[in-house]
């Protein structure tokens, strides 16, 4: 009875036994990919964190480095983060945006001074500029700094000379003929000289100066033709000049700027560029020749120019160079100096390249913009070669950037 018993609690309590491992065995079965999937997930949690907190390092290193290169003073700006570098590098606008995905879209723009590619009607001595473009290449010129503006996308200057080859062209008016002792200047140069522009990289001048009409109108119509057959572009008042990259429009709008009187006149222009353009700049040939330190009308009408949409403000006119300075996050350079000088022999002998870079986001819009400044020599002999070169010299450069930096009174 007792075996009997037994055997009936044994089958009784076998199935519930059964029954309790297979549940045991099923709950285990569920719990092991249920973990595994959790800490899967949590990988790719830990993974995703730590790549963003890589991003923000690198952000934030990049937003540190580009803080500890800015150049340039903040005029209408709180911040006072503008310290100069070897590099000279500057940034114009928000660079804390870093990209995750594609590459961005950047656009360089390399801007040069006053290129005086001629000897004065009154002038003659051995080696003088013409003279030497009779026996040298075109390229001879820009060779030391061709690299810049041949690895850029566009390279724009000032033409400070007629170019033409005329026997006719009598030198115009500059109140010589009511007074002999004025004191005045006629630059020409033949046409083939053009080329010395395009040979270097250049793609654009500014045809907006004092000296275009030196040869009167005759003069200044042979100029142009003389640069459209070098393929260089040109540009002056009535004429703007527009360049394209990435579906991106750049104007560039060259004027003279004697005084503020003409501002109307430009931010009519101004107007018209913006357009058809996403992108104006305004290179203005004006000033006082041979301070280094621009004149309070001037620092006003480019702050105006801004105000009412400029994007960038290039200077030039006083043959030497006048500090860069940052407006509201906008860059402005008052006077680039000499680059190429037939003038004289031994003009002032520092002048730069500037180069301002646009960065595009993925809607194509100005994301960032930095600026290089490479100082250079007008020349490089013992008198005027008339080939500008970079510096190499630290303690130069230094100079030259701090002086840009408007912590000198001097580049020299």
């Amino acid at each position: 009875k007792n075996g009997e018993k037994m055997k009936k609690n044994i089958i009784v309590i076998f199935p519930i036994i059964l029954s309790v491992i297979t549940v045991a065995i099923f709950f285990n079965l569920s719990v092991k990919p249920m973990d595994t999937t959790t800490n899967v997930l949590g990988q790719k949690e830990t993974m995703s964190q730590n790549e963003n907190s890589k991003k923000n390092t690198i952000g934030n290193a990049a937003q540190n480095n580009i803080n500890s290169k800015s150049i340039g003073s903040n005029t209408g700006n709180s911040s006072d983060e503008s310290n100069s570098s070897s590099s000279g590098q500057t940034t114009t606008k928000d660079s804390s945006t870093v990209a995750t995905t594609a590459p961005a879209n950047t656009i360089k723009l390399s801007f040069v001074g006053d290129c005086l590619c001629a000897t004065d009607e009154n002038t003659s001595y051995e080696n003088c500029f013409n003279d030497v473009a009779k026996a040298k290449n075109p390229s001879y010129f820009l060779e030391k700094v061709n690299s810049y503006f041949l690895n850029d996308d566009f390279t724009i200057a000032d033409c400070e000379n007629v170019y033409s080859d005329s026997k006719k062209l009598k030198v115009s008016d500059k109140g010589q003929y009511a007074d002999p002792n004025v004191r005045a200047f006629w630059f020409k140069s033949p046409a083939k000289n053009a080329k010395i522009l395009s040979a270097g990289g250049i793609d654009m001048v500014s045809i907006s100066n004092n000296h275009i009409n030196d040869y009167g109108l005759e003069g200044h119509e042979d100029t142009r033709k003389a640069l459209d057959a070098a393929n260089v572009k040109w540009g002056e008042e009535g004429k703007i000049v527009y360049f394209e990259k990435h579906n991106f429009k750049i104007a560039v709008i060259c004027v003279s700027m004697y005084g503020d009187y003409v501002l109307p006149t430009i931010q009519s222009a101004l107007k018209k560029a913006e357009k058809k353009s996403d992108y104006q700049i305004i290179y203005f040939h004006g000033g006082t020749e041979g301070l280094h330190e621009p004149e309070s009308w001037k620092v006003n009408a480019c702050h105006t120019l801004l105000d009412s949409g400029a994007d960038l403000i290039i200077g030039d006119h006083p043959h030497v160079l006048q500090p860069l300075e940052k407006y509201k996050n906008k860059t402005i350079i008052y006077s680039m100096g000499n680059f190429i000088f037939g003038g004289n022999r031994h003009p002032e002998n520092r002048t730069i390249i500037y180069q301002h870079t646009i960065t595009l986001d993925s809607n194509n819009k100005v994301s960032k913009e930095t600026g290089d400044i490479i100082p250079c020599y007008v020349y490089t002999g013992d008198t005027n070669n008339w080939q500008p070169a970079p510096i190499k010299d630290k303690a130069t450069k230094k100079k030259v950037l701090s002086f840009m930096n408007g912590k000198r009174k001097s580049p020299l």
